[in-house]
């Protein structure tokens, strides 16, 4: 078996501390874009780093004649020829030798060194006895067939050399950076105005979003350049104009006009900025767990959730929360976007069939967001209230979604009807008709939506904030209760009139305070002389030791979203 000098650029030591890139670096990458003719993702390029230095250390290490590799642990000599593989392998001569000042590193030397190309003398550490970056690097020997190729050591130190390549790539003009991609600005079909104009003009007549690839034939760059550095320079041109918006990414990036993107699809609607979320670990009894699975509310989805397999569902349904309700929009969550096979990017568009009459609506959606934006028309047209049951149902087309509603017979009902009263939000009982089915306790009149936007709070306040919403309501909702009871699900439903909160946060706040007990089917009663009582373990959140009452329910607790035994019965 042969044995020889390990090769520095076979370790993680050698690209994590050591590496850093050169001006030749940049000049082969540059040279090797020149060749290719189109753009390339980084990591494409940080293997051509890769590959060139491991290609350089075996040439060093076939010139055995230039010298030995130098290592900081050995002793050298005046005259004395060596090979510095963090100086682009150049060689260099020993000009002299000198003891070393430095208590870091007890006894060493220092050796000056003139290396090939260089006038002026470097001086580096030798007879290194404590670890150093270059020490633990290089070992003395290896097995010659445990060389491994370059593509190999890319899969394993790739990450650690990238940010240097990256940052190498950014500090230098002659290279663009576009939608993951880099290439040579000399390179770039130039794109004018006129091309602009047309891409403008052929979005606008269709009144769809578009490829590069479905607008660059007609928009007429020169053909000298290769289509893909024909479509990575429009692409490149119309994220620079105003004009226009990007909704996808990667091949299945599109192009639309920002000025026919709805207002509740260029930003987030301020009614569906999360205020309150799950995090995970809230303590919650099994009755309010079912209550969470049963509003379906996507603000309670952890954020490690995995996403759901494609044709995995065919259908979900959810309960119309006001904000939703009031933006047009219908929650995404994991599972209702399943159901959408095409999705090219963040933001992107479907559209919406009416189960029953065929009717078809353009929508969009914001994954980041959690919503689909474009039935607030829909909404209207059916009289559907805070509370009624919506389901989305999958399309037949891969990128459609299928949006229906239980009718019935028209009855009438009380209904809790909210309205502001000297700025403060109160309830009354009004006599009203649906031809819907909703849940009782979710269903709520919102009375005037202009006043409810007056006491909207925007994210930011202080956590204890939720609390103090819920000592306001309670008392507020109770007087429309015989028993002065008030549901769970009533509570969220009244919370989201004011501020965005997923079930979760609500019924966390419900659970660890005293002041808040449970009387069964999902009732609650609130007790002021207990306001400051705080419980701190699951054992006295389900036992509540403090309640006055006589009819509370003890429920076993759980932490949301964490492992845990049967929480059956």
């Amino acid at each position: 078996m042969s044995f020889q000098q390990k090769r520095r650029t076979q370790t993680e030591e050698y690209w994590r501390d050591e590496f850093e890139m050169h001006r030749e670096d940049t000049e082969h990458l540059y040279e090797w874009l020149v060749e290719e003719g189109e753009p390339r993702p980084l990591d494409a390029l940080v293997l051509k780093v890769m590959e060139r230095r491991i290609q350089r250390e075996e040439l060093a290490l076939a010139k055995g004649g230039k010298g030995a590799v130098y290592q900081p642990q050995d002793k050298f000599e005046v005259g004395q020829k060596l090979v510095f593989p963090a100086f682009d392998y150049s060689a260099g001569q020993v000009l002299a030798v000198r003891q070393g000042d430095n208590p870091r590193y007890g006894t060493f030397s220092v050796i000056k060194v003139l290396l090939e190309k260089e006038t002026s003398a470097r001086e580096f550490a030798a007879e290194l006895v404590p670890d150093h970056v270059l020490k633990k690097s290089v070992a003395q020997v290896e097995e010659i067939e445990g060389v491994l190729p370059a593509r190999q050591v890319c899969e394993l130190y790739g990450e650690s050399a990238g940010a240097q390549v990256e940052q190498a790539l950014k500090e230098n003009d002659d290279f663009v950076q576009f939608d993951g991609q880099w290439y040579l600005k000399g390179l770039l079909p130039e794109v004018t105005e006129f091309h602009l104009n047309l891409a403008e003009a052929m979005i606008d007549e269709r009144r769809s979003p578009l490829t590069v690839g479905q607008m660059l034939d007609e928009v007429g760059l020169p053909a000298t350049a290769k289509a893909q550095s024909r479509a990575y320079a429009l692409g490149l041109a119309m994220s620079k104009d105003p004009r226009f918006a990007k909704t996808g990414t990667g091949e299945g990036a599109t192009w639309f006009l920002a000025n026919l993107i709805p207002a509740g699809v260029r930003d987030t609607p301020r009614r569906l900025e999360v205020s309150f979320r799950a995090r995970g670990g809230e303590w919650l009894s099994r009755e309010l767990l079912d209550l969470v699975s049963e509003v379906g509310d996507q603000a309670d989805e952890l954020p490690n959730t995995p996403p759901v397999s494609a044709g995995a569902v065919n259908s979900v349904t959810f309960f119309l929360s006001y904000p939703h309700r009031r933006e047009g929009t219908v929650p995404m969550t994991a599972r209702a976007l399943s159901m959408v096979e095409k999705q090219p990017g963040e933001r992107f568009m479907v559209t919406f069939v009416d189960k029953r009459t065929g009717e078809r609506m353009s929508g969009w959606v914001m994954q980041s967001g959690g919503y689909a934006w474009g039935l607030g028309d829909w909404y209207q047209q059916h009289g559907l209230p805070v509370g009624s049951l919506i389901e989305l149902s999958r399309g037949e087309d891969g990128q459609s979604l299928r949006v229906g509603f239980d009718e019935g017979k028209r009855r009438s009902e009380w209904v809790r009807e909210a309205r502001v009263v000297g700025g403060r939000l109160t309830f009354s009982m009004q006599r009203k008709a649906y031809a819907c089915r909703y849940d009782k306790h979710l269903l709520l009149e919102e009375g005037s939506a202009e006043e409810l936007d007056q006491l909207w709070q925007n994210p930011g306040g202080p956590s204890s904030a939720l609390f103090d919403c819920l000592v306001d309501l309670i008392p507020e909702l109770a007087k429309l209760s015989g028993q002065g009871l008030v549901n769970a699900k009533t509570l969220y439903s009244a919370v989201n009139l004011t501020r965005r909160s997923g079930a979760v946060p609500i019924f966390a706040e419900l659970t660890r305070h005293a002041c808040f007990d449970p009387v069964g089917d999902g009732n609650w009663v609130y007790d002021e002389s207990l306001r400051k009582v705080l419980y701190t373990s699951p054992e006295e959140m389900s036992r509540r030791p403090s309640s006055h009452r006589q009819d509370l329910i003890v429920d076993r607790v759980f932490a949301y979203g964490m492992p845990s035994e049967d929480k059956k019965p």
